[in-house]
Parts: structure tokens; C-alpha cells; sequence
């Protein structure tokens, strides 16, 4: 079981005192690292779906801090998820349903699976049986009595994209995009039999029972689409009334309701969490809420945290004691996003574009790049290095994928090779794949057979590694706060550490070698140049400092494209030890990796995607600030 811990947690610290805004929701902490799509909480364990995992986390109340306890893999994406007792159901979009043991948390593992005709939107568990929104197959039922061999058993087609199920006693509440709300009689869990329903504009997502009510969340289908929050009298299941309704300008995904108050994972400009008082249900009133700019994919509530999934932007923790007022804009890092990694082969580049996969752009026209095909991988694709046909992607949770390109419009997976931990750079020489494979260090994979590899060799790093270059005989990985270690591989079975170099300060996370030279990409301190003449004994020859983090660095021809956040920076080392800024162009997000080719940079924008600047001579309209 993979655990990436506290290492891969980015936490933000808020005050609890506002002056003017007393009543306004807290946002307390954020687990950044990934994007999250589902979340249930039991007992202060925070269970969530990141990408192809299954994360448990809990927090400390006083500090803020996430602690990572587990990680379980699912075979897609977890769009739903419910607890009961010991269990944790995930619905899954790439395998039906998965049952985890949560009994102890820390060591929690997949006990049972079972398949469904379509995809599983979200998961009610009621008893025995657990009620799946399965897409357009509709409403799927699942026999969990044995936790250990579910069984599919049934299911009752829907008009409409089944997304959303609640189950009360024997009515289930079925959310049907474009089709409204439909309810099923689910008396004999092997019959289930639609009984009424309620058509609505919009696409309707989220569903919760509470009483006599039921209420819906939906977003807009057409710009003339009223959506957002609809309350419904089900007293009388067979003719269900709507009572009471709240409009958004965009709508909502999914809804918790709890006392008098809903709460909604809005989207779009109604992003973020909004709060309604559904006290009177025919006149729904809005109490404020917390505002982002990232649409919100599923909401929680236990005591007075409201927990929200905010897809790439990460887990989010709200304060909701106390109710009403606007929440304040609240700045942050980007998590996880697209574009991470890039490489290069005549006319293509190909892009690691996180849990979106690989994307494949012609460049023939660097002025005007088209994609022209696409692969979606199993985690969350970070790096990419290609030779000849063959691409092999850092696929973080899921190890090494080797992709053939030989018809770049479409590119086919020919095998996976697991890794311990999290691949996240990748480096190719001779018949091997060096991985920096985050808390286990570097793994050397052998690709002579592209349709086999396999581990040969490993050794775990005292950090975490992040990127990996090879020079002749030598790896050198940059493992973040433990610095540069600089590595043997002349028996790549063996790779033995022979030198190495930190800093007081500083997190290592890129490394490029030209020659007696490696410069390093360190994070706040900027960038470093060192004299690896004797590589068991670098020497530092230069250390830069930059106005904000870096990332990325690649050098060709005496210039060094430096990735700083939001910004390319271009250096002249015509003298390595006294690097000169020449050129700063900024970039809408974070710069994750850049290659140069023809007096070009490509660079990977987390957010942007592919981005090419001109290098090879000095622009005068760079801004410099």
C-alpha cells in the first residue's frame, strides 16, 4: 500500500478573527496535493478519492496540520462514496464498486469488488444492499452482505443520466440530468420499481432526503435554465410537489442538508459552498457561504466542518458554526493540475498532462500547435521521455507507462510497471528508465524488452525524489529538502550513492548536468550552480535568488530556462558561476517543466497547457519585476 504522508501535504493557515465579517465561514486548512472528487468523514478520519486512490487523512484541530494515514487504489476515478460502520463504498468509474475496510484506518485495504453495466456516479449503502447511480444504465443495486464477494443483482433503467441516489426507508431518490428527479419503490432491493417522477430544467446531479422533503441540485443545461436548488413534498411519494426553490446562476453538484440549513458544492461563478436556509421550505433564503473560483465537486457535513471536494484544487475544510455573511477570497496555490511534464520528437510534443494523460500536439507550426491525440493513463501523469516510437510516462501512483507513438494521432499503451511509491520523474539511458519514485527513491526499470519492463535495481534516498538526470555513469537526483544525491549506475542493478549536496534551505526539485556543471532549480533560494568536477565532492559556484519558487530548469547552448512559478525566467551562463537574468515572461500558472528545441522554449503551464517562447535573443518587452 502506497502512502505518500505528510511529504506530498501543503497546508493553509487562516486567522479565526475577522473584524468586520464575525459571521462569515472559515476556511481552515486545504490538502492541495491532488484533486479530489468525493469525501465522507467518520470519527475525525477523513476518507477521500484523489485521482486513482482512495486517501484517509485525518487533522489536527489546533494546528491545521493533515496527517496522512493510508492510501488504497481504485481502478478509475471514485465519484461517490458512503460509509456504514467498518465499510467504505467507493463508486467508481472505471470498476463498479469497492468495498475497503476501514476498521482500522491506517491499515485499510479493498476487501471486495464488483462490476457494473456503466459507470458508478455515487453510492448509497442501506443495510445489505448498496443503491449505485450507474450513468445511463440508471439505478443499480448490489447485493453487500458477504463485504467480501458483492454482487450485482439488478438494476432499473432511468430517463436521464443517473448521477445522484439517497435512500430512505423504502424510497430512493434518484438524480437524472436533464430528466429531474425519479423515485423507486425499493420495498423488494430486487425489484425495484419507479413510481413517480419530477421533471426540472437543467441537469440535476445532487439528491438528499430529509423528512417529507426532498431536495435537488442542478446546474444549468441552457443559458435560459433556472438551476440551483429545488425543494420537494414527497409525503406522498407517488405525486412528489415542488414546494420551494433557490436560484443560482450557475447551479450546484451536490447537497447536503442538515437541520435548517442545505449546503451546496456550487460551480462556476457560484463555486464554492453555499449555504441556504431551507427552514421555511417554500421560501428558501441564502445565509452567504464560502466563495472560489474553482468549481466544487461534492460536500460534507459532520458537526460544524462542512468538508468540500474542490476537484483540482484539492479538500477543503469550512468553519460552519456560525452561519451568514461572504466569505472572503482567500489566495492560494494551485493543486494538482494539467500540463506537467513535456517532451519532444520532431514535429510533436508530447505532454504529461496529469490525470488528464497524455496529449499529443504537432508543432510544425510552433505559432499555431494543434492537438491531435490523446491517451488517458491510470494516475496522474508527471513526466515523459521519449525514444524513437516509444514514450514512457511517470504515472505517480501507478509507476511507469510505455505508450508507442508510431501513429502519434494514436498512441496505445503497450505495458505498466509498478513503483513503490510515487513516479514523478523519469530519465532514459541505454536499455533502462531511471524513476524518481518520490519516498522510495530511484528505481531503474529495464525497457530492452518495451513490452516487459521490469525492476532491477533500487536505491531509497534519504528525501524525497522528485527528478532524476543521467550523465554517463551517474544519476543525480533531486530529493528535495534532502538535497542533491549524485549516484553510481554503472551496475544499474547496484546504484551506489557516491556524492552529495544540501542546503539549509531550500526543497530540490529539478536538476540539469552540462558538462563539470549541475544546476539545480531550489525552490525560494532560486537556482544553484555546482562544479561536479569531483562529483563525490560538489562545490557550490553560484546561488541565485529568485522573487518566487522554482520548479523546473533546463540548459542549452549557455541559457537556462528557469520555470518560478508564474513566471519564465531566461539566465545567460556564458559564466556558470555568475548567472545573468536576461529575459522574464510570465505565464498564467505554475511553469512544471520546460524543453527547448530551435531556439524555442515549451513550456508545461499546470493550467495553461503548452506554451512556446522565443529564447535565442534578448526581448525587449520582457517584463523583469
Amino acid at each position: 500500500m502506497k502512502n505518500t504522508a505528510a511529504l506530498a501535504i501543503l497546508c493553509i493557515f487562516l486567522a479565526t478573527t475577522h473584524s468586520s465579517f464575525a459571521a462569515e465561514p472559515e476556511l481552515l486548512g486545504r490538502w492541495s496535493f491532488g484533486p479530489v472528487y468525493a469525501i465522507v468523514e467518520q470519527n475525525g478520519h477523513i476518507f477521500f478519492s484523489s485521482g486513482g486512490v482512495i486517501r484517509i487523512a485525518t487533522v489536527d484541530e489546533e494546528t491545521g496540520e493533515w496527517k496522512e494515514l493510508a492510501s488504497v487504489p481504485a481502478a478509475g476515478v471514485a465519484r461517490g462514496l458512503s460509509i456504514e460502520g467498518d465499510f467504505l463504498y467507493a463508486a467508481d468509474e472505471g470498476g463498479g464498486i469497492h468495498i475497503i475496510d476501514v476498521s482500522t484506518p491506517a491499515e485499510a485495504e479493498v476487501v471486495g469488488s464488483c462490476s457494473q453495466p456503466e459507470y458508478s456516479k455515487s453510492v448509497c449503502v442501506r443495510g445489505d444492499y448498496a443503491y449505485v447511480a450507474a450513468g445511463w444504465a440508471g439505478i443499480g443495486v448490489v447485493d453487500v452482505s458477504d463485504r467480501t464477494a458483492p454482487k450485482f443483482i439488478t438494476q432499473r433503467s432511468t430517463t436521464g443520466l443517473a448521477r445522484d441516489v439517497f435512500v430512505r426507508d423504502n424510497i430512493a431518490v434518484v438524480g437524472a440530468s436533464r430528466k429531474g428527479l425519479r423515485l423507486f419503490d425499493v420495498s423488494d432491493p430486487l425489484k425495484p420499481v419507479e413510481i413517480s417522477h419530477l421533471e426540472a430544467p437543467g441537469y440535476t446531479y445532487g439528491v438528499w432526503i430529509d423528512g417529507n422533503y426532498a431536495y435537488t441540485a442542478s446546474i444549468e443545461n441552457h443559458k435560459d435554465d433556472e438551476c440551483g436548488l429545488r425543494i420537494i413534498d414527497i409525503s406522498d411519494p407517488k405525486a412528489p410537489i415542488e414546494k420551494g426553490f433557490y436560484k443560482m446562476e450557475y447551479g450546484a453538484e451536490r447537497l447536503w442538508v442538515k437541520g435548517d440549513y442545505a449546503y451546496l458544492a456550487g460551480v462556476a461563478n457560484d463555486a464554492g459552498l453555499r449555504i441556504v436556509n431551507v427552514s421555511d421550505p417554500e421560501n428558501p433564503q441564502p445565509m452567504g457561504g464560502y466563495h472560489d473560483s474553482t468549481c466544487s465537486e461534492s460536500v460534507w457535513v459532520a458537526d460544524q466542518y462542512a468538508y468540500l471536494a474542490h476537484g483540482d484544487r484539492g479538500l477543503e475544510i469550512i468553519d460552519i458554526s456560525r452561519k451568514g455573511g461572504k466569505a472572503p477570497v482567500v489566495k492560494h496555490y494551485e493543486a494538482a493540475g494539467k500540463s506537467r511534464g513535456i517532451c519532444m520528437q520532431g514535429q510533436y510534443a508530447y505532454i504529461a498532462n496529469g490525470y488528464a494523460g497524455l496529449r499529443v500536439i504537432d508543432i510544425t507550426d510552433p505559432s499555431a500547435p494543434k492537438g491531435i491525440g490523446e491517451l488517458p493513463t491510470r494516475g496522474r501523469s508527471l513526466d515523459i521521455a521519449i525514444r524513437d516510437t516509444t514514450l514512457y510516462i511517470a504515472d505517480e501512483y501507478f509507476g511507469l507507462r510505455v505508450v508507442d507513438v508510431s501513429l502519434p494521432q494514436m498512441p496505445r499503451h503497450i505495458a505498466y510497471r509498478d513503483t513503490p511509491n510515487d513516479a514523478n520523474g523519469i530519465a532514459l539511458a541505454g536499455d533502462y528508465a531511471y524513476i524518481a519514485d518520490g519516498p522510495s527513491g530511484l528505481q531503474v526499470i529495464n525497457i530492452s524488452r518495451p513490452a516487459a519492463p521490469t525492476i532491477i535495481g533500487t536505491l531509497n534516498t534519504p528525501g524525497y525524489a522528485y527528478d532524476v538526470f543521467i550523465d554517463g555513469n551517474l544519476a543525480y537526483v533531486a530529493d528535495g529538502k534532502s538535497g542533491l544525491r549524485i549516484l553510481d549506475i554503472s551496475n544499474p542493478a547496484q546504484p551506489q550513492e557516491i556524492g552529495s549536496y544540501s542546503l539549509e534551505k531550500g526543497d530540490i526539485r529539478d536538476v540539469h548536468v552540462v558538462g563539470p556543471h549541475a544546476y539545480l532549480a531550489v525552490g525560494y533560494p532560486g537556482i544553484v550552480v555546482l562544479d561536479i568536477t569531483d562529483p563525490t565532492q560538489p562545490q557550490q559556484l553560484a546561488k541565485v535568488s529568485t522573487p518566487r519558487a522554482t520548479r523546473t530548469i533546463e540548459v542549452i547552448d549557455g541559457l537556462a530556462c528557469v520555470g518560478d512559478l508564474r513566471w519564465l525566467r531566461i539566465y545567460d551562463l556564458s559564466d556558470p558561476a555568475n548567472p545573468v537574468e536576461v529575459k522574464a515572461s510570465k505565464t498564467p500558472s505554475t511553469v512544471e517543466d520546460v524543453t527547448i528545441a530551435d531556439k524555442l522554449a515549451y513550456v508545461a503551464d499546470r493550467q495553461a497547457g503548452l506554451m512556446i517562447f522565443r529564447i535565442a535573443e534578448a526581448d525587449e518587452e520582457a517584463e523583469v519585476p
